[in-house]
């Protein structure tokens, strides 16, 4: 009898993104075009050998249209989207592999074992707690399926996966917005999917468990180096709400240029837009802007200096032994590390902060269109295309109905802006100096620095403030 639900190992990672790769395309005149596939997953069983049918699928899902002609997103040390749905046809092929069944041998009662199996799953650190949402269950089932329908294809085996199939699907019609417009769908549903858990919120990152992340790294931190590094971190997730790839790709050049202007911007390339080489301009406050220009001419230089015999890449961040840049998965590694220092039980990664930056460029056009609610508030930024595209570029998101997510949370977070939002430019301004003073004030108590340090920075610090405040303030509107 086949044991169903057998604990199979998930440590070994079945794909791994190729990182030069062409592909054929078509012949024409004698002559072979390919196409790139750069950074796509080739995929493998259990025991190491290719899964051929695993990697069919992913080079047709190549040939499929989208984001310019390039296909779903292969960014990242894990490829991205590819290496998303790698990840998701990954348990199918577990599931096949240590219960000896064929992909084009499974039965519609086959697939609801599968996903009961993921279902009945805990997390290893605590058996009590589900380690998939029903949300998370049915995006890998319909990711499953769709792989399926191709093994058929792929077999010659008609309506393998389909309306009646071998493996019975249903299309469920519904209606979505996509920057204010309605439209209709179908997606597929099976028998073994349930009722998806209510649409998941963008939760932000508060600031208490910041303050707590940044104490952390001044008592962790093994080297000056790597506690600057960390903070730079955390400070340009706060003020950019950039993604980790985003952040990781900033480079030196772009932090010298934007130093030179009055009004710091740095341009960022935008991920996971219907292109290639979209970007959006994002502002930083001047004493962030000091921090890094002290991090690139002090920290990172040192660093760079001890590898003289490699040309320098030019990244922002760099691994301390090396000098090499810093990698996209290490950012989620130092947030973990952090985190479990800090004693933070709740999630604190660094999308959150991407969820914190949404919410008060949401708090902000709440304030400036006087909205009474969080209804009229969405109805205005659905009809007001001007608004919506100019939320839309800050956020760097590619549909309206993702930044409408953020209604309800900016809707309780609206008042601290209220008050300044004549000049929001004030606020952020004088929240960073802030902020730059508090963390000078725990070098010294921690006796980082000394007693003459300290008053030099601080009379540094409050003549660099009061240089960047005094323009603003005199141009403050007269109260009505």
């Amino acid at each position: 009898m086949i044991k169903r639900f057998v604990e199979y190992p998930e440590a070994a990672q079945l794909f791994t993104p190729i990182p030069k790769l062409r592909l054929y395309n078509y012949l024409s005149q004698d002559k072979m075009h390919t196409i790139d596939g750069s950074n796509m997953p080739f995929m493998i069983w259990p025991d190491g050998s290719p899964c051929l049918q695993a990697n069919a699928y992913m080079i047709k899902t190549r040939m499929q249209p989208g984001r310019g002609g390039n296909g779903p997103s292969r960014v990242g040390t894990k490829g991205g989207t590819f290496g998303e749905y790698a990840g998701q046809i990954s348990h199918l092929i577990r599931f096949c592999y240590y219960n000896n069944l064929s992909f084009i041998a499974l039965s519609d009662d086959d697939f609801c074992d599968f996903i009961d199996g993921l279902r009945k799953e805990t997390k290893p650190n605590n058996q009590s707690q589900l380690k998939r949402t029903e949300r998370r269950i049915t995006n890998i089932g319909r990711r499953c399926l769709n792989f399926l329908a191709h093994v058929g294809e792929m077999n010659g085996v008609q309506n393998y996966v389909g309306i009646g199939g071998t493996i019975s699907i249903v299309m469920v019609d519904s209606v979505f917005y996509r920057n204010g417009r309605a439209f209709k769908r179908s997606s597929v549903h099976h028998r073994s999917f349930r009722t998806a858990n209510a649409k998941k919120t963008r939760r932000p990152i508060g600031e208490a468990t910041i303050a707590k992340l940044r104490n952390a790294i001044d008592e962790i931190s093994s080297s000056e180096f790597l506690s600057n590094r960390r903070h730079l971190m955390i400070s340009l997730f706060e003020e950019l709400g950039a993604r980790r790839a985003e952040i990781q790709a900033i480079n030196v050049a772009q932090i010298l240029a934007a130093s030179k202007v009055k009004k710091p911007i740095i341009p960022i390339t935008t991920l996971k837009r219907g292109g290639m080489g979209l970007t959006r301009e994002l502002e930083l406050s001047p004493v962030l802007i000091d921090d890094l220009i002290n991090y690139i001419r002090g920290d990172r230089r040192i660093i760079m200096k001890q590898f003289k015999g490699v040309p320098d890449h030019g990244f922002l961040f760099v691994t301390e032994r090396g000098g090499r840049p810093l990698g996209i998965d290490t950012f989620t590694t130092e947030f973990s590390l952090i985190r479990r220092a800090a004693g933070v039980e709740e999630q604190a990664c660094a999308h959150l902060f991407r969820h914190a930056f949404c919410t008060n460029i949401v708090a902000k056009l709440i304030a400036e269109t006087q909205a009474l609610s969080p209804d009229s508030f969405r109805q205005t930024l659905m009809t007001n295309k001007m608004l919506a595209e100019r939320a839309m570029s800050m956020s760097g998101h590619a549909t309206l109905e993702s930044l409408l997510d953020y209604v309800d949370n900016a809707f309780k977070a609206k008042s601290k802006y209220e008050q300044v939002i004549h000049n929001v430019e004030v606020a952020r301004t004088y929240e960073a100096y802030e902020m730059r003073r508090k963390r000078l004030l725990e070098d010294f108590k921690k006796g980082k620095i000394s007693k003459e340090k300290y008053i030099e920075r601080e009379e540094a610090l409050t003549a660099t403030m009061d240089r960047d405040l005094k323009p603003s303030l005199t141009a403050r509107p007269p109260a009505q």
